[in-house]
């Protein structure tokens, strides 16, 4: 009896044992199982993402004949029937215009590709701004007057080729060379419009928008930026400001573009208020006889827009040699965005700065 109940209770240890032994083979496999499909969808997306950045690059491919089309397309010409069968006749006959063109989708693959060409003096060049034009452009993000000055000072000494300081301005001496690290003043034209934020009291919200601290216009902010005793916001912390970065650019000849430019930036011309900015931007998009009626030169806009200031004449125009070519390629939600600068010249496009985006 003795000997039946051990070899009962090997044989109930030996069933537990191998239960446990099974459990834990279970987890095992679960795991390399759960391991391998993690594996497997990571996969999958660097391939996605992979496939994204080709089609992104084979944008630039459709933009740039689309880019050399245009020059062959009167700006007053209308479709044709032979037209109509050309499916990039429209979209070219829009640049052709000096129209953006936005949104244009493109199947390739399994994805697709989205691409925007849009004349870069919509924008405002950044390096070509007096005083009296940053104060509009401050004014229009919602920027408060008593801080402009504290903004557009260094600014100007950024840019200025002197070393002779603003009222509340900033130069290599009595300033840059006292950071961590030290640095010089540009004394010169920026090349991009984020090295605004190398200069005294210029924050990322400036550039990007959000809530606006007074205290990062203090030059002991920018002193103590990277100490973690620093307290980064003031007690006035309510300021809550549009972003500049959208606005700007650093290329064309200062002229702003009236095709393309948005409405925040028709808002910085002088005397340009809401209603006339909505009505340029509600003319050019005008459609008759299912043809786009954009402005075809200043003189036709001023025309067709009345109360426009004749201060605004010099400031504007319908023309553009430099352009922001934007492709973004799209594979099962994944997407890769890359864009660049470009100079259209003699039918010739010349790449002049590039960007992917991660």
């Amino acid at each position: 009896a003795s000997l039946k109940h051990n070899k009962s209770q090997q044989s109930g240890s030996a069933l537990i044992m191998a239960l446990v032994l099974i459990a834990v083979l279970s987890i095992i496999v679960t795991s390399f199982s759960f391991e391998a499909h993690i594996e497997q969808m990571y996969m999958r997306a660097t391939r996605d993402r992979q496939k994204c950045r080709f089609y992104a690059e084979s944008g630039f491919a459709i933009a740039e004949m689309l880019m050399k089309k245009q020059t062959e397309i009167s700006p007053t010409a209308t479709m044709s029937a032979d037209d109509e069968e050309d499916r990039w006749y429209e979209a070219a006959a829009l640049l052709a215009k000096g129209m953006p063109v936005k949104g244009l989708i493109e199947p390739i693959g399994d994805g697709y590709v989205i691409i925007d060409i849009e004349p870069e003096p919509g924008r405002i060049n950044v390096n070509k701004l007096t005083k009296e034009d940053w104060e509009r452009l401050l004014e229009s993000i919602g920027m408060p007057e008593e801080y402009w000055e504290d903004i557009i000072d260094p600014i100007l000494d950024w840019m200025d080729e002197n070393e002779t300081s603003n009222p509340k301005g900033a130069e290599t001496e009595d300033y840059y060379s006292e950071l961590e690290p030290p640095y010089k003043a540009k004394n010169g034209p920026v090349d991009t419009v984020r090295e605004l934020l190398l200069v005294k009291g210029f924050s990322e919200v400036l550039l990007t928008g959000g809530t606006f601290d007074p205290a990062t216009l203090d030059g002991e902010f920018q002193k103590n930026r990277f100490s973690s005793d620093f307290n980064r916001f003031s007690e006035t912390n309510e300021i809550v400001i549009a972003g500049l970065e959208n606005m700007l650019t650093t290329y064309g000849d200062g002229k702003i573009n009236i095709q393309s430019a948005d409405y925040d930036v028709l808002r910085t011309l002088p005397e340009v208020d809401d209603i006339l900015a909505r009505a340029i931007i509600e003319e050019r998009e005008l459609i008759e006889d299912d043809e786009p009626q954009p402005f075809t030169s200043v003189d036709d806009m001023f025309e067709r827009i009345e109360g426009l200031d004749e201060s605004i004449r010099n400031m504007v125009s319908v023309d553009s040699e430099y352009f922001r070519i934007t492709s973004t390629g799209r594979v099962n939600n994944i997407d890769v965005r890359i864009w660049c600068i470009a100079y259209m010249s003699d039918g010739k496009l010349e790449i002049l700065r590039w960007c992917e985006e991660p």
